[in-house]
């Protein structure tokens, strides 16, 4: 037995719909980031202890890989919205790209121990 075809207009519905989901996020993302960035700048943790500019250093990449993700969300949902067409390979390296970002914060955590 076949699965039914998706309506078209369900389907440039979702890419709008995962457009917005990735500007939400590059947007949210983007201003998190900067506000921890000012935060441990202010604070000058930087200078005094490595293991805090260590911290900063992977939370960065973390933030990164996820303002990736988020635009190749966007990309990916123009691209839905526009041609009604799924592209399974942008959506399995926006699930990879924030895995990644997932693991990098980790790690970063798990390493972080202030002196």
């Amino acid at each position: 037995m076949t699965a039914p075809l998706e309506d078209l207009a369900k389907v440039k519905r979702r890419g709008w719909i995962s457009l917005a989901a990735g500007a939400f996020i590059v947007l949210f993302m983007g201003g998190v980031w900067i506000w921890v960035d000012r935060l441990l700048a202010g604070s000058g943790a930087w200078q005094r202890d490595a293991a805090t500019a260590a911290f900063s250093g992977r939370i960065n990449v973390a933030f990164a890989l996820v303002v990736v993700s988020g635009v190749l969300g966007v990309v990916n949902g123009w691209l839905q919205a526009s041609s009604g067409r799924r592209s399974i390979a942008l959506s399995l390296a926006i699930v990879a790209v924030f895995a990644i970002a997932i693991f990098v914060a980790a790690s970063a955590s798990a390493v972080y121990n202030p002196s």
